[in-house]
């Protein structure tokens, strides 16, 4: 199995771009694009992340594929256009950590071959910073 494949199986109208860094000062590891259909990765900000979260590159191949699969959620998530012009419109944290959750369950279900406790780890920390966001505003 690979990218392309999982891509092909899915949807074979998202386009794969994968490059050695994010061009921000932000470390991002992936970001789709919804305007051009296009999921990118950042093979350096993905090994600084995995670094960053683990302590080492031991789970990278994981990583990797997490992040991808994130990624490949949004794409094929049905409720990001509405999700997202709820967002824009309104501000509110809410629409975000829905657009995160949803990209998330989808990834979970894309994934079964990823080993579950790094898969929930990673899940975790990335929605534990929207869980504060709505919280916050609750």
């Amino acid at each position: 199995m690979n990218f392309e494949t999982l891509i092909n199986q899915n949807d074979a109208t998202i386009k794969l771009v994968i490059e050695y860094e994010f061009p921000d000062k932000r470390c991002v590891g992936g970001k789709y694009v919804p305007s051009t259909n296009s999921i990118f990765l950042f093979e350096h900000d993905i090994e600084i992340q995995c670094r960053h979260m683990f302590g080492s590159l031991e789970h990278l191949d994981s990583y990797r594929w997490i992040v991808f699969g994130h990624e490949l959620g949004h794409a094929l998530d049905p409720e990001l256009s509405f999700l997202s012009k709820k967002l824009e419109e309104t501000g509110d944290a809410y629409y975000l950590y829905k657009i995160e959750e949803n990209a998330w369950n989808i990834a979970e279900d894309l994934l079964s071959f990823v080993e579950r406790g790094i898969f929930q780890k990673v899940r975790q920390e990335s929605l534990a910073v929207h869980t504060k966001k709505v919280q916050n505003i609750s």
